[in-house]
């Protein structure tokens, strides 16, 4: 065989090499693409199966603070306030029937959380109306925690005397002051 034919053969066997490494390279090329592409919808179809859930737990927790809304004569009664006499934090027959009234609304609407706020007149000193306060919704508290509305679904807090309802300086005025203010709030789950 001459060098040319030898030369020739060999450039053969190189292309039909490199036409072979070529294919191979190209139906690898074609499962690389083709195994990016499956991932991608795997990954896309993941995200809108999670993106789904989400939208339906939305709408499933919407729904339900939606049938927790109170009617215009339970969210009037719930933000009564009640009365304290002058220095005192004992609650008196009328504010026990209205916390029973309230507690009733309370147990129809378990996810309903209450906060109850102390207020005091203007007399005393601002510590002083500020334990005082305190006092005055902790009673409250505990009457609804005795009767069966657990803690969590009670906040209390203490004004003292900074929210006065009458900026008036006589005993009526006083009167209106001395107060737990009722606000409910609502949570889900």
């Amino acid at each position: 065989m001459t060098p040319q034919a030898s030369a020739g053969q060999e450039q053969t066997a190189r292309d039909a090499a490199r036409r072979e490494q070529a294919g191979r390279d190209s139906v690898a090329g074609l499962a690389r693409a083709d195994s990016i592409a499956r991932a991608q919808e795997l990954a896309q179809s993941h995200a809108d199966s999670v993106r789904s859930e989400v939208m339906r737990e939305t709408v499933a927790s919407e729904k339900h603070v939606t049938n927790l809304a109170l009617s215009a004569a339970d969210k009037a009664l719930m933000t009564q306030q009640l009365h304290f006499d002058y220095n005192k934090a004992d609650l008196q027959a009328v504010d026990q029937q209205l916390l029973q009234e309230k507690l009733g609304i309370l147990q129809a609407h378990p996810y309903l959380v209450v906060q109850v706020a102390g207020n005091c007149d203007e007399r005393g000193s601002d510590e002083y109306n500020m334990a005082l306060g305190e006092r005055r919704a902790a009673a409250a508290e505990r009457w609804l925690e005795a009767h069966g509305i657990t803690a969590d679904r009670i906040t209390v807090t203490s004004y003292g005397k900074e929210r006065p309802l009458d900026p008036g300086h006589d005993e009526a005025a006083w009167a209106k002051n001395r107060r737990d203010d009722f606000m409910v709030t609502r949570r889900v789950g």
